[in-house]
């Protein structure tokens, strides 16, 4: 298939897979919210919040150190992933026990200690399962990864609203996670078999060559992390449990939103590393096919996002939120959930060049030369937390993370450029804009109408407007339904 249709392929697969899983966990959000209330779903949000920074290090940068050696012309694969998954296991398993530890002794957890040890252990398995879908990115067969997620997922859902059926505490509906990433693991090592048969492999003299070009990726990684995470430990610190928790829905909605970029440029980033080696003559016109894509999708997102909040929290987490506040209004308006999500939504968007900047200097090797900007990034992230969540709480968060973002994309496109020259054109930009602001006025004059009708109806509008303004064309699409 053509380079196109091959990211195109897998992309849509693995958005199919993310819709079902991100609609799970929109009814997971829906029935936690409503069964925990504020402070309950609060706790919750902190105990995923803090075992996420230990997923990172457990990681240690190996599932992009996994797909871009495995991408390379003539790459022992075998070899590659045995050592991979070995270390991953040993690191795996050190590092989700101290977390464990380190949660016993912060007294702010003390209702939560257990929880986080349960969740710890459930994102062990899930660490695990990255090393397989590292191989079926490599292989350009996300498919099965997302059959996997999407099984994994819907145990997790069905345990959950039995648990709660039950009526069972906080502790016992997160053992579900647990099992539900054990299933999702297991799946995936057997449909992994038919490409490369694991076997632990322990070459002390590899290790070392792993772990030299994985710590840049695992430094930058924890620093990206802590940037895009601490608002919640913080707000945990320095607010309590129902700031948390007002925050948490939102939130999650932007989790959702920011896996598409994440989705496309894993597919895209194991061509790109194999044309950059090559010194392939297609690299430029990737590069900007991956840029027009990420625009296309980001605008929509934002004006809808926007335009829609309060229905979005009210079906998300219930009408409690939308009036739920512990600050006072800023500028006139409420500050609640709706008003932190039409801020973080910005933040998402901008995130979307973000991650092309980032994964093309990572296909480049550059890796090491992102921690002094991402250093910088959680400098400024922490210190202004610091100033604004004492006053602004949530707000006060959820600002900072934009005011980040847009230092996170500028300083990575600078550098980006300093080791490639790789040329944008803004042109379908600005048609995507024009066609966000046909998508704007047709939500204002239709927002009598549901929102399920809403959404596909928008997307029509939207894509209309892009067909109007020829940001996309018949040759896009033929490029997508042709092989070459």
């Amino acid at each position: 298939m053509s380079y196109t249709r091959r990211v195109a392929y897998n992309t849509i697969v693995q958005v199919m897979g993310k819709i079902i899983t991100t609609i799970i966990s929109l009814f997971l959000v829906a029935a936690l919210t409503r069964y925990l209330g504020v402070t309950g779903y609060g706790q919750y949000t902190t105990i995923f919040a803090f075992s996420q920074f230990f997923g990172v290090l457990a990681d240690f940068g190996f599932f992009w150190f996994l797909v871009r050696e495995i991408s390379k012309p003539n790459a022992e694969q075998e070899k590659i992933v045995g050592n991979v998954l070995t270390l991953r296991t040993i690191m795996a398993a050190l590092v989700f026990g101290l977390s464990f530890l380190i949660g016993i002794f912060i007294p702010q957890y003390r209702a939560i200690r257990l929880g986080i040890g349960i969740i710890a252990a459930a994102t062990f398995w899930q660490t695990l399962n990255g090393t397989y879908v590292g191989i079926f990115q490599n292989r350009l067969r996300m498919d099965k990864a997302a059959l996997t997620d999407v099984i994994g997922r819907g145990f997790i859902l069905a345990s959950v609203l039995f648990l709660i059926h039950r009526g069972t505490n906080l502790n016992q509906i997160l053992w579900a996670y647990f099992a539900g990433n054990l299933i999702n693991f297991f799946l995936s090592a057997l449909l992994g078999r038919s490409y490369i048969r694991f076997r632990p492999a322990f070459d002390l003299q590899y290790w070392r060559e792993i772990f030299s070009q994985t710590l840049p990726i695992f430094l930058v990684s924890i620093l990206s992390l802590i940037s895009f995470k601490i608002d919640t430990v913080m707000l945990s610190l320095l607010k309590g449990p129902t700031d948390v928790g007002i925050y948490g829905p939102p939130y999650k909605v932007i989790e959702i939103l920011i896996l598409l970029p994440s989705i496309f440029m894993g597919n895209v980033f194991p061509i790109l590393t194999a044309y950059i080696y090559a010194k392939d003559a297609r690299l430029p016109s990737a590069f900007q096919k991956s840029f027009d894509f990420l625009v296309i999708a980001a605008v929509p997102i934002v004006v809808g996002v926007i335009l829609t909040a309060p229905r979005i929290i009210s079906i998300v987490a219930g009408k409690e939120f939308l009036t739920a506040a512990t600050i006072p209004p800023v500028l006139g308006i409420p500050a609640t959930s709706v008003l932190a999500l039409q801020i973080l939504v910005i933040a998402v968007a901008i995130s979307y060049l973000s991650f092309l900047f980032n994964y093309t200097l990572i296909a480049l090797g550059k890796q090491a030369k992102l921690i002094i900007p991402n250093l910088i990034f959680v400098f400024f992230n922490v210190s202004l937390n610091l100033v604004l969540i004492p006053r602004f709480s949530y707000i006060g968060a959820a600002t900072v993370t934009v005011l980040t973002e847009i230092i996170v994309a500028s300083l990575y496109w600078w550098l980006m450029t300093r080791f490639i020259d790789l040329k944008i054109h803004f042109r379908t930009l600005l048609k995507a804009v024009l066609a966000g602001i046909i998508l704007a006025l047709a939500l204002n004059y239709l927002k009598f109408l549901s929102l399920w009708v809403l959404i596909p109806l928008g997307a029509l509008v939207y894509f209309a407007g892009l067909w109007l303004t020829r940001g996309i064309s018949k040759e896009m699409v033929r490029q997508l339904m042709t092989k070459s």
